[in-house]
């Protein structure tokens, strides 16, 4: 920051002595809705100090369309030679750029500009988002047009004796036959031509505008994530990529879509709107295990077309044309050799990893870039060389299967790439041979501790029994807990068989199969469930010596057998009871009525008696 600042202040200083003494500038609108704009510019210092850097200017209000700057020198002494050398360049800080709504780059001269010295520099400039589409909702066959607004004076701190600016679209169809712009303004095709200019001030301004046809999308990637893992021992490269794409064209009117619109386009006078029905994706060469998925899964409309010696290519085809305003995420992954893309420094031991930051897919832009790299585990001392500047780049640990340590993993993130940002990344670290043998030793020393485990669990003896005998006290202890659930599911027999009869009665008669039925399965669970599992309770006693426990248990069953008994008895007595009345139109004789009413009470009194006497036993065998 503070070497930027100096920057500035001495181009502040020296912006009266530098001089545009012509500039030519061409801006390339070809490229899906990005701007790129190369301005050669021959440079005077009329100063009598040598000068070091040169200012670049972008107007604020188009600052943050700016993807990259770069800037290259060329040779000799009056900058006539054909040799280029790429220039330092750094964006400068400053309140004072900003109060007079610029935004300044300065580029630093290969050697001090001398007094009375020229050179020609190569300046390039790319604008993401600068065009717009106009009007940016059409119906569905309607032609795309797009609006570039733009000084049509170069925006620089220094006079500029001449310039002239020239323009290539797409297509040479503009809207209307006016060009606005300060004159002279001409178009030759698809090529439109403003100046040349002369005798122009620092920071001049006049607006020019250029309204023109294009039938391609422009393509922005939300969000684009790389993500790279290494491996020594495969001796291979997995690359995965993730993608947010939008068509930030002019969208679709009320987003309304037709499909047989769409198909007659197509095979009458072919696509002439912004819609994408296919992407390219260039993969490196050698690429194997290729996948693409959505997210709705797996997406079989591709094709691949695989190359030894040159780039693959994949052509995506998406589930649904993709028209303004509409978006398709996706991810593929691969494999690529390691060999191709990491070296080992054969003078420090190092290796040197160098992929591209850009993902596979071209004449984007992307919002948001991240690339990360996982180094493989015992990777130390990790340095990143980037040839751009990063918004930010971090070096964390990641696990993954059978790691120890974790892995180095090497995080860069910039915003708003474009094209220009495929170039080379490097990331070294130190790596040494033994680091190989990590996770085999790791898988070895694993199955070794589980065998060992294994021998060690099988010569322990954790089973209930001492001496080949049982403990007395245990078993009882787990018998009563047994018998306390079998007496539960007792009462539960009784409960359903009242609840059965109750509902039988309630219906007055209606549904005899469904009491019979319930009587039968109360019956049965009480016989096979119940009394069994006494039985076996008993057995399990007698056999550690408890003969009362197992005599209590005999008395139970007899208990339970008996109440089952009555309750069948006197369910039958009520329904002959029913019966009779039902027979003798709900008539029922006084002495029938009376004896029903003295079995009731007796029922009640022995079903009484038999509770309490099971209470008294479990009391006396559980609690």
């Amino acid at each position: 920051m503070v070497v930027a600042w100096a920057v500035f202040v001495l181009a502040a200083v020296a912006h009266a002595a530098l001089t545009n003494v012509n500039v030519l500038r061409s801006v390339d609108l070809t490229g899906s809705g990005i701007a790129r704009s190369r301005v050669s510019v021959k440079v005077a210092n009329a100063g009598a100090q040598p000068a070091t850097s040169y200012v670049v200017s972008v107007p604020s209000d188009i600052a943050a369309t700016v993807s990259f700057v770069g800037a290259k020198q060329r040779g000799g002494a009056d900058g006539s030679g054909k040799d280029l050398t790429s220039l330092r360049v750094a964006k400068v800080e400053s309140e004072a750029g900003e109060k007079e709504g610029q935004v300044a780059y300065a580029v630093s001269f290969t050697e001090p500009l001398a007094a009375g010295a020229t050179a020609v520099l190569e300046i390039a400039i790319v604008y993401t988002q600068l065009v717009r589409p106009y009007p940016a909702v059409v119906n569905q066959n309607d032609e795309q047009y797009l609006l570039l607004a733009l000084n049509a004076y170069i925006d620089s701190p220094y006079e500029t004796s001449k310039q002239k600016t020239t323009i290539k679209m797409p297509t040479a169809v503009t809207m209307g036959n006016e060009l606005v712009g300060p004159e002279p303004v001409s178009k030759k095709g698809s090529t439109v031509t403003y100046g040349p200019y002369v005798d122009i001030k620092p920071f001049q301004s006049s607006p020019l505008y250029l309204h023109y046809k294009d039938k391609n999308a422009i393509l922005v990637v939300k969000s684009l994530s790389r993500e790279m893992e290494i491996s020594h021992w495969g001796s291979n490269l997995g690359v995965t990529e993730y993608y947010d794409l939008h068509n930030k064209g002019a969208a679709l009117r009320d987003k309304l879509f037709s499909r047989i619109d769409f198909s007659f386009a197509r095979y009458t006078r072919g696509s002439t709107t912004n819609v994408v029905e296919e992407l390219k994706v260039t993969l490196p060469p050698n690429t194997a295990n290729l996948y693409y998925r959505d997210e709705i899964g797996n997406v079989s409309t591709s094709h691949f077309r695989k190359s030894t010696f040159r780039e693959s290519i994949l052509e995506i085809k998406p589930r649904y044309p993709l028209y303004g305003g509409w978006r398709y995420s996706w991810h593929h992954t691969y494999d690529v050799p390691l060999n191709d893309y990491l070296k080992v420094d054969k003078r420090t031991g190092r290796h040197v990893l160098q992929v591209k930051f850009m993902g596979s897919l071209s004449n984007v832009t992307i919002e948001n870039s991240r690339l990360k790299v996982a180094l493989p585990e015992g990777a130390q001392n990790v340095k990143i060389a980037l040839p751009f500047e990063a918004d930010s780049q971090s070096i964390s640990q990641y696990w993954t299967n059978l790691d120890t340590v974790g892995r180095p993993l090497v995080i860069i993130e910039k915003k708003n790439v474009a094209d220009e940002y495929a170039v080379p990344v490097q990331i070294s670290y130190d790596y040494t041979d033994g680091e190989l043998y990590r996770k085999p030793t790791v898988v070895a020393t694993t199955l070794l501790v589980i065998f060992l485990l294994g021998l060690v669990y099988t010569r322990l003896d954790l089973s209930l029994v001492h001496d080949g005998k049982p403990v007395p006290a245990d078993v009882m202890d787990l018998q009563r807990g047994e018998v306390t659930k079998t007496l539960a599911l007792a009462r539960t027999v009784y409960t359903n068989l009242d609840v059965a009869f109750d509902s039988y009665k309630q219906a007055q008669g209606a549904d005899r199969a469904a009491l019979d039925a319930a009587r039968k399965a109360e019956g049965e669970k009480l016989a096979e469930r119940v009394l069994v599992r006494l039985r076996k309770a008993g057995v399990a006693a007698r056999g550690v010596s408890e003969e009362v426990f197992a005599e209590g248990l005999e008395a139970v069953e007899v208990l339970l057998k008996e109440r089952i008994a009555k309750v069948l008895a006197y369910q039958d007595y009520v329904l002959a009871f029913l019966k009779d009345m039902k027979e003798n139109d709900n008539k029922v004789d006084d002495k029938k009525r009376e004896a029903l009413a003295v079995k009731s009470k007796a029922v009640s009194a022995d079903l009484e008696s038999i509770d309490g006497q099971l209470n008294v036993i479990y009391e006396r065998l559980v609690v």
